[in-house]
């Protein structure tokens, strides 16, 4: 969103909306970055139960077991160690200084990788491919939902803000805004699509296990929801991006919005059982 989106914006008052969306970012990545601590500590808590049962609670041998001595464990380092990182990191960007900037975008970057690597793509019969490809299936999903929440609760706001003080026009900076990001939501789109086809080809290993496995079931229900989040995308690309400039448009814009972003949290939900469903082949 900062290093793509906002570089492209050439609306009115470009300067000042960076700075607002800076300031705004920043306190954004900061609670994100405690999310991504806590849903750290979370997973460790739910892989312990799948590999000694829900009613066995975590004791020093069992834990040490996980966390040293399991290659899960050694992701786990670097995932806990790269949040922590974006925690610390989060205040020094409300100064702007483009080192710590590129400093949280890689820990955020190494945060993406472990998943993968802890992952179903692990196990793959050629992991180091199937992790790549996990990996830019999440680089997509980041960078097309989640640069539109950045978008819809930061960048929007801001530009209504300067507005209400009384400089320029709001709803021309919104319609700048948009069509400074809708050329990269189609592009992590692709990403996303692509990526996400391929791995469920491999994982399925077949069309009929679609229906047949527990796996197909709850990807069908990912792929109904992401069919959501794809049409609102596509209705805010065609529809509402030629009505922005006016109230109206912005009106319909941050409708329009919350309904793909609603989708795509459940889709990250289903995302998450999806991981921990066993794949037809197991």
């Amino acid at each position: 969103m900062r290093f793509v989106v906002l570089r492209r914006y050439a609306g009115p008052d470009a300067d000042v909306l960076r700075a607002a969306s800076d300031v705004q970012l920043a306190r954004w990545i900061d609670g994100l970055g405690v999310v991504a601590v806590v849903a750290t500590f979370a997973r460790l808590g739910a892989q312990h139960a799948a590999v000694f049962g829900a009613d066995v609670k975590p004791s020093a041998e069992s834990l040490s077991t996980l966390l040293f001595r399991a290659g899960w464990g050694r992701s786990w380092w670097v995932a806990i160690a790269s949040a922590a990182t974006v925690t610390w990191l989060a205040p020094r960007l409300r100064s702007a200084t483009p080192s710590h900037w590129a400093a949280a975008s890689a820990a955020v970057l190494v945060f993406a990788a472990t998943q993968p690597w802890s992952g179903h793509p692990a196990a793959a019969a050629m992991p180091l491919l199937a992790i790549a490809a996990q990996l830019v299936h999440i680089i997509g999903a980041g960078g097309w939902i989640g640069s539109l929440a950045l978008l819809t609760f930061v960048s929007v706001p801001a530009a209504i803000r300067i507005g209400s003080d009384g400089g320029g026009d709001p709803d021309l900076r919104v319609a700048a805004l948009l069509r400074a990001f809708s050329p990269t939501a189609l592009l992590f789109a692709a990403f996303l699509g692509v990526t996400g086809l391929a791995t469920a080809w491999v994982n399925l290993g077949g069309v009929a296990a679609l229906w047949q496995s527990p796996y197909g079931r709850t990807l069908l229900v990912k792929l109904s929801l992401l069919a959501i989040v794809a049409g609102t995308g596509l209705y805010n690309w065609r529809r509402v991006l030629p009505s922005l400039g006016a109230p109206s448009g912005s009106a319909a814009l941050r409708r329009s919005s919350l309904v793909e972003l609603g989708a795509g949290l459940l889709v990250l939900l289903v995302s998450s059982m999806l991981v921990a469903t066993p794949m037809p082949s197991e």
